[in-house]
């Protein structure tokens, strides 16, 4: 009897780190979505993570110079979502 993989094909190969970067990457998009449509509904397994980001988010977007804003630059730039996070405060 053969084995089944739980994973998508797609996911084949990909390790738990990068899986990992895109969940938080998921939560920096969320954030993001947050700050613009306040009324946005996310996806339950993203929510409370987006919005613990979301005072973060909407510190850098405003262009603050604060701790928050920092933190929020710092996450997107571990998570690979630095120049999306740019891009956007950019088009405000």
């Amino acid at each position: 009897m053969s084995t089944i993989s739980k994973q998508p094909a797609c996911r084949d190969g990909v390790s738990a780190a990068d899986l990992e970067r895109e969940a938080e990457r998921a939560v920096l998009y969320g954030a993001l979505l947050l700050a613009r449509r306040p009324t946005t509904r996310l996806k339950p397994a993203i929510t409370v993570a987006a919005q613990a980001l979301l005072p973060a988010v909407r510190s850098f977007l405003a262009g603050n110079d604060d701790a928050d804003a920092a933190y929020a630059l710092a996450y997107a730039q571990a998570c690979g979502g630095a120049a999306f996070l740019l891009e956007k405060r950019n088009t405000i």
